[in-house]
């Protein structure tokens, strides 16, 4: 018996590994229209393109608002090794508003210089970029000011 469970488990995983990527496939017919299919083309088509498409792994499970502003005004969080309690109060602030954020460490001359490249003065941390607006230090009502500038939903203040 534990042994056909077993055997059912596995029978099941090597069933969802297709899934994980497939093939999807592109040729024009003979009257001239354009064929997409994830089946390979008839065997007369001498002429496609094959390509393994993967699963969408981006954050489908953001509202479409907040996925939108995510696109075109995507948030970075620059902090560096002695912001701790400023930091962590931006995080959280952060994560109410449910706005997916990278972190960046202000830690070396490179890191500092690009900062000063990139916004024009010296990094001062925490801050937040917003696209290309920046807010330095940490200040709830500026940030959630620039967040809601850039469409990013209010979420639980």
């Amino acid at each position: 018996m534990m042994r056909m469970r077993r055997f059912a488990g596995l029978l099941l995983l090597a069933a969802a590994l297709p899934a994980a990527a497939q093939s999807a496939y592109r040729w024009v017919d003979k009257d001239g229209h354009v064929q997409y299919s994830d089946q390979p083309p008839p065997q007369a088509v001498k002429k496609f393109e094959e390509r393994n498409v993967q699963p969408n792994r981006g954050n489908t499970q953001l509202p479409f608002a907040t996925r939108k502003a995510a696109g075109e005004f995507p948030v970075t969080l620059y902090v560096g090794k002695d912001c701790d309690k400023a930091c962590d109060e931006a995080r959280a602030l952060l994560g109410k508003r449910g706005v997916p954020f990278t972190e960046a460490r202000l830690e070396s001359a490179d890191d500092v210089s690009t900062f000063k490249k990139r916004f024009g003065q010296d990094p001062f941390v925490p801050s937040l970029g917003v696209g290309k607006e920046m807010e330095a230090g940490f200040a709830a009502q500026p940030w959630n000011s620039l967040l809601d500038k850039a469409g990013y939903p209010a979420g639980k203040r």
